[in-house]
């Protein structure tokens, strides 16, 4: 017998939160424990040899025998009384053993011959030793989950349920009419009919979706009363804590579902994961800030997150800023982008980590390829602004920043991505812009900035040529910036070409410069230049 160590303040979980992690096609319960026997709180193999007894809230895993051979040793255990003993073997295989057990108030698994036990054990005892969800947490989770049920219904045309692996419903999206009787059964008895359950797992749909993070599409059954339907499993490394199941409604899906239903999915993965972790919501709302605050935090928020702060990274910005609401209902609307931005970038990266950094929604997406990932990175982007206007019916704008070597670097690109989204604000019909697009822009913001905190850089008579004849400066700016085409000049400004050279004459007047002087011109244009800047002029 191989006991698997505790800890004295283990509590212990139900049993039937141990079999939501194994899953229905390894797992299943023949025979439920008695009232006063419902929780686990250690896992024990133990061999049809061994002699030695166990204790009362344990699982016992029996190995070395199989379906009615096993009651010579199961006969020894009762006594011990166990949460439960799982044996392998078919339902009819372990008649005799749920007859021997019934009394006993002891519970019954048969487990797949293909389950390893070693597997078994380890996810029996990663959940014993996760800390229960407060009612608080569950609430929040319940949230997070029905939000993604809905980003996901409204970004594929169809009908979304999410259940836990023992087919339980956790989430669904908003229904209508149109849904099948499978659908509108699972969602008022908040699990899935038995039956449809068999089968699905019949026709091998539930194999699939323990076996790969790859939807599956099953066909419609009329005579069923099933429409057809895709689904993924919801996979957290070798262990499964749910499935996604997309019905079609009355339009067709969406030509990218498995590709949105893969970003949902891994999505849902980091939501469950992180509550049964009962991380707090200002852990989870700190998490990109952590990221990007460039101390020893990056490495052990990345590393949770299972990131490899030394590969490449990038970072994008999500402005939905001019939205013209309530403050509740900013917030509502950016929680919406933030959840269809999330299921994108999930889809095109596993470890994305997406969330608010003040006004902005912020995608870090890590693990990059420093030459190739650009363009992706761009078209994933473009998509998601475009599903915002298509599916939440405003406009964003986006800033794309460069790829940086490590991810622990990233935030040297911050403020840089932030000035992005600034020239965008300034350009309404331009939405998505990589940091090479307006890199010249940006600089040169970057440089009218440090100007104009240094307020002693100031030639005095460019400064009493903006304040007292700002026509004038308009019109030597223009000037300059036109490389002294006076013709280009008049027709910018809609003046005649004698009134240009008129102003730039007085203009040097009032200035006292010389524009035949490089220093001169070159001080001129930066300075007016940095005066239209500060007054907003242009």
């Amino acid at each position: 017998m191989r006991p698997q160590e505790t800890d004295e303040d283990v509590v212990g979980v139900l049993l039937s939160d141990v079999l939501e992690d194994i899953g229905v096609d390894n797992g299943q319960l023949l025979l439920a424990p008695g009232p006063d026997n419902q929780f686990v709180r250690e896992t024990v193999i133990v061999d049809a040899e061994d002699q030695e007894t166990v204790q009362c809230g344990t699982l016992v895993m029996l190995i070395g025998s199989r379906g009615r051979a096993a009651l010579p040793k199961i006969r020894t255990l009762i006594p011990d009384l166990p949460t439960a003993i799982a044996v392998k073997g078919s339902e009819d295989e372990l008649d005799a053993v749920q007859e021997l057990l019934r009394p006993s108030g002891i519970g019954l698994i048969a487990v797949a011959p293909a389950m390893r036990w070693d597997q078994f054990e380890s996810i029996a005892r990663d959940r014993i030793r996760e800390p229960a969800l407060s009612g608080e947490a569950s609430s929040i989770m319940h949230r997070d989950l029905f939000a993604i049920a809905q980003t996901t219904a409204t970004l594929t045309n169809g009908h979304v349920v999410i259940e836990d692996p023992a087919n339980r419903v956790l989430a669904y999206s908003p229904a209508s009419n149109d849904v099948d009787e499978l659908r509108r059964l699972s969602i008022l008895a908040r699990r899935g009919p038995e039956r449809y359950q068999k089968l699905l797992k019949e026709s091998g749909v539930y194999k699939h979706l323990q076996a790969a993070e790859a939807p599956i599409h099953v066909e419609a059954n009329p005579q069923e009363g099933l429409r057809e339907r895709v689904a993924i499993g919801i996979h957290a490394g070798s262990r499964v804590l749910g499935y996604i199941w997309l019905q079609e409604g009355t339009e067709p899906l969406a030509p990218n579902t498995d590709r949105i239903m893969v970003g949902a999915a891994r999505h849902a993965a980091i939501e469950l994961v992180r509550h049964r972790n009962e991380q707090s919501q200002s852990m989870r709302r700190d998490r990109v800030s952590s990221l990007l605050s460039g101390t020893a935090q990056v490495h052990s928020q990345a590393q949770s997150a299972g990131i490899d702060p030394s590969r490449p990274a990038a970072l994008v910005l999500i402005s939905a800023g001019g939205l013209n609401q309530s403050a509740s209902g900013l917030q509502l609307r950016r929680g919406e982008l933030a959840n269809l931005a999330a299921i994108h970038a999930a889809a095109y990266r596993p470890g994305a980590v997406v969330g608010a950094i003040g006004l902005e929604i912020a995608i870090i997406l890590p693990d990059l390829d420093p030459v190739k990932s650009l363009p992706a990175i761009n078209r994933l982007v473009n998509v998601i602004v475009r599903d915002a206007k298509t599916h939440l019916h405003f406009q964003v704008q986006a800033a794309v920043g460069p790829v940086v070597e490590r991810l622990d670097s990233l935030h040297t690109t911050l403020e840089h991505v932030r000035s992005v989204l600034t020239v965008l604000e300034g350009t309404p019909s331009i939405h998505v812009a990589s940091y090479s697009d307006v890199e010249t822009t940006v600089l040169t913001k970057e440089l009218l900035d440090l100007l104009a905190s240094r307020t002693r850089l100031r030639h005095e008579g460019i400064t009493r040529l903006c304040r007292r004849y700002p026509e004038f400066a308009t019109t030597l700016l223009t000037y300059l910036e036109f490389f002294g085409d006076v013709n280009r000049c008049a027709e910018e400004l809609a003046i005649h070409r004698n009134t240009v050279h008129y102003r730039l004459r007085r203009a040097c007047e009032v200035a006292g410069i010389d524009l035949q002087l490089p220093d001169e011109r070159l001080l001129a244009h930066l300075q007016i230049r940095l005066w239209t800047y500060s007054e907003g002029r242009r």
